[in-house]
């Protein structure tokens, strides 16, 4: 399995329309060696002095992006994966929503977890709830409406 520290793991991407925002990030394989990945990373989304913040993490989710079965991902030195994560910025009643300025992820099927600095922030409303996708490898055709870069 993939640990952390083989791992770089950083924003790639993002979208957002009619209230709905997505990020994709990376993770890729530092090492040398190869190392596989299966299932969904884990997360926190934490404050400005890097306390945790109300968050609600939702595997898959109602967002058509980030409906991607889990497969086992095999990743060469150098290769990287994908993930997504959709979040509401559109507050409710009463308005209950997190800000961030960064996220700890854990990737999947470990305790181990990198925080990653969200230059932009999140605000996620619901109290935080983070939508969040497999991981996938950047071939993925299920994938492929994802702000993830594609690779030749």
């Amino acid at each position: 399995m993939c640990q952390p520290a083989q791992l770089g793991i950083a924003l790639t991407g993002s979208a957002g329309a009619a209230g709905t925002i997505e990020l994709t990030f990376s993770l890729t394989n530092h090492s040398g060696d190869r190392c596989t990945m299966y299932g969904y990373p884990g997360m926190l989304l934490l404050g400005p002095n890097g306390a945790g913040v109300p968050t609600t993490v939702i595997r898959g989710g109602a967002l058509a992006f980030e409906n991607i079965t889990p497969t086992a991902v095999s990743l060469a030195p150098g290769a990287s994966a994908y993930f997504n994560v959709g979040y509401s910025d559109v507050p409710g009643v009463p308005p209950n929503c997190s800000t961030a300025s960064q996220l700890e992820i854990t990737p999947p099927n470990d305790t181990a977890h990198v925080v990653v600095a969200l230059p932009s922030g999140i605000h996620a409303c619901e109290g935080g709830k983070l939508n969040v996708s497999a991981v996938f490898a950047s071939t993925d055709a299920s994938a492929t409406q994802t702000t993830a870069p594609s690779l030749p």
